[in-house]
């Protein structure tokens, strides 16, 4: 149990957020920590090597007076004592074997401390460096010696001078130093770890109540909303998240609707069919009206394919498969061939009908559409007129050819739809003649006729419009950019 809490909280970017923002952090103080220490140390050193420097040049020169003969060893002795008082520490002249000739102290002939033996060994090799020193003295106290050497020669033998003296003092400055620089840095970086700690969770927190919409979302509660608390970019995504849950919601709903008509429309026909296939092997129905009753099975075959076909169209138009072969026609010429396939229903309806085209001396206008698919928009459309267009009514296609657009009107003279009613149109099933008559002779659709016309004008880059008027009819208004 510990270890997937553990695994969890890894996983979560809530901690992940903090954690990289805190060691970034703390790799900043740290480095500011050190980059002051090493300042300010340098700074306290320096002073001293300075000083070191100047008295080494004095002890040089007394060594060089010695050897001319200008000063005695005495002399050399007393002064080598002055210059140590004046760096609080001691003066040692150093052999090549490491013992001390000479010096502010009364250590002459003893050999320096082992724990010199590098620098010394160094200033052997002509090299001139300081370093510390930590010692402890016979009354077993440890002592940190702050050591200068460099090299000399007296009379062609090598030897070192060596100046030190106590960095207790320098020590103290420099912890004192460093406390202050830490115990600031420590605060700042408890209170930036707070400051992480509160973004963190308001950067993480609505990406956490996003998940958790979302499983509730996968397991059908369309209800999850997340609450917008800001205007940022968390509160965008979180706008975002609503705004998806709320299409979600209404394609479900779409769903639902889309697949209870289908049900319905589906159970219809089919319930009719048993019916009569029932009645007819339990010879319900006379033989001698088998003949009425099968056309009446053959109209709910033919009801149930234009139903199905129209299905797999429009899934096939929606999912945009392999549908549209679009290519510059005449619109005009499509247009005619189109109605010649429709002439003989309309004489059948025995409607007026009328075909206006621009004038035929104009450069026919060229349209990018798909041949086919335009005929189908055509055929739909009169169709959809002729269904509630009365007998010796009025039914008029026209073009109409603009500078950037061409313009096809359908318009017939029939019952006209209400403006609740042209607000379905488009819906898939919405069948207008069951929602406003009841006439018999009226042939039952499948309510996707205009639907597949909308999907259809959409993909070849046009627009469709429609008004209509109770009592006086209907006028579609198709329209497509023009080929310049």
């Amino acid at each position: 149990m510990f270890k997937r809490w553990l695994t969890g909280k890894s996983n979560s970017l809530y901690l992940k957020i903090f954690l990289s923002f805190l060691a970034t952090c703390v790799l900043f103080f740290a480095g500011l920590f050190l980059f002051w220490n090493y300042y300010f140390t340098d700074l306290f050193y320096k002073d001293k090597i300075e000083l070191m420097e100047k008295r080494n040049v004095e002890v040089t020169r007394l060594m060089n007076s010695l050897q001319d003969g200008t000063i005695s060893t005495r002399e050399l002795k007393y002064t080598v004592r002055i210059l140590a008082r004046s760096i609080n520490g001691q003066v040692w002249l150093v052999d090549d074997k490491g013992n001390i000739l000479n010096g502010s102290s009364d250590s002459e002939g003893r050999a320096i401390p082992k724990q010199m033996d590098t620098l010394f060994i160094d200033g052997l090799h002509g090299h001139t460096g300081y370093g510390m020193v930590g010692l402890t003295t016979p009354d077993g106290r440890n002592i940190n010696l702050f050591t200068y050497h460099a090299p000399y020669q007296l009379n062609g033998q090598p030897m070192v001078i060596i100046l030190h003296f106590p960095a207790g003092d320098i020590s103290e400055a420099i912890s004192a130093v460093r406390v202050n620089i830490l115990v600031p840095l420590l605060f700042s970086l408890v209170a930036v770890g707070f400051i992480l700690f509160i973004i963190s969770r308001k950067l993480a927190g609505p990406l956490q109540q996003m998940n958790r919409a979302a499983l509730e979302l996968a397991h059908g509660d369309f209800t999850t909303r997340v609450p917008v608390t800001s205007q940022d970019e968390v509160g965008q995504l979180a706008a975002s998240f609503n705004f998806m849950v709320e299409q979600l919601e209404e394609w479900e709903g779409t769903r639902q609707e889309f697949l209870t008509n289908v049900s319905h429309e589906l159970r219809s026909p089919l319930t009719t069919l048993r019916g009569f296939i029932v009645a007819m092997n339990d010879k319900v129905i006379p033989e001698e009206k088998y003949s009425h009753y099968l056309r009446i099975c053959d109209q709910e075959v033919q009801r149930l394919q234009r139903l199905v076909t129209d299905l797999l169209d429009l899934a096939q138009i929606q999912n945009g498969v392999d549908v549209f072969r679009l290519r510059p026609v005449s619109i005009a010429e499509t247009l005619e061939e189109s109605l010649e396939l429709l002439k003989a229903p309309i004489a059948a309806k025995e409607i007026n009908f009328h075909l206006i085209l621009p004038e035929p001396d104009k450069m026919p206008s060229q349209v990018h559409l798909d041949p086919d698919r335009f005929a189908q928009i055509v055929q739909n459309l009169i169709y959809n007129s002729l269904k509630f267009t009365p007998q010796g009514g009025t039914l008029t296609v026209a073009l109409e050819e603009q500078e950037r657009e061409v313009h096809m009107y359908v318009r017939d003279t029939g019952e006209g739809m209400t403006d609740a009613e042209l607000e379905r149109i488009w819906d898939r099933f919405y069948k207008a003649d069951e929602a406003r008559t009841s006439r018999s002779d009226v042939k039952t659709g499948t309510g996707l006729g205009l639907t597949i016309v909308k999907h259809l004008v959409t993909g070849m880059n046009g627009t469709i419009h429609v008004r209509s008027r109770v009592g006086e009819g209907t006028e579609f208004r198709v329209t497509f950019p023009r080929i310049s």
